[in-house]
């Protein structure tokens, strides 16, 4: 992906801060294979992340880009319980509640972003729109960055 991972892991710091989480994270789904990773974290207590395996339809981080919707689990939304055991990232973290919200390129789910706590607590609906408006600039990012690269015009050098 183009996508600068650099200004992605910017805003995953920042998401934090201002939700006060202590793990933000985005996958994707790779284009040469169709699979989905982790890609970019903030908080994570190491790298181990970039290994964990994304399964479509297990854990909230497979669940979000099959429904195409925003989830939440936390104290208020306590039906989540199979999908934060079904999240490796969650189980690795010990995150206890979380946000995920999809990353849409052209209408069409390619990410999800993961922000999420290591006690339960319960998110407002300003932290769940703030969240869902970071995926959004996310999503927008690589509409751009997808764009970019299409209008790029290759030219042969001069012999």
């Amino acid at each position: 992906m183009v996508l600068a991972r650099e200004s992605v892991e910017r805003e995953l710091s920042a998401l934090r801060e201002l939700l006060e989480v202590d793990v933000a994270a985005v996958s994707w789904k790779r284009a040469r294979d169709r699979q989905w990773e982790w890609w970019a974290a903030s908080g994570c207590r190491d790298e181990r992340f970039r290994t964990l395996s994304i399964r479509m339809g297990r854990g909230i981080e497979g669940t979000v880009p099959r429904i195409g919707r925003s989830l939440v689990i936390d104290v208020e939304h306590p039906n989540g319980s199979r999908q934060r055991e079904e999240s490796a990232l969650m189980h690795v973290e010990q995150l206890m509640s979380a946000i995920a919200c999809p990353i849409l390129v052209q209408d069409v789910p390619q990410g999800v972003l993961l922000a999420g706590t290591r006690e339960d607590r319960v998110f407002s609906r300003e932290q769940l729109q703030r969240t869902q408006l970071a995926a959004a600039m996310i999503g927008q990012w690589a509409e751009d960055a997808q764009t970019a690269l299409a209008d790029e015009v290759v030219r042969p050098t001069d012999n």
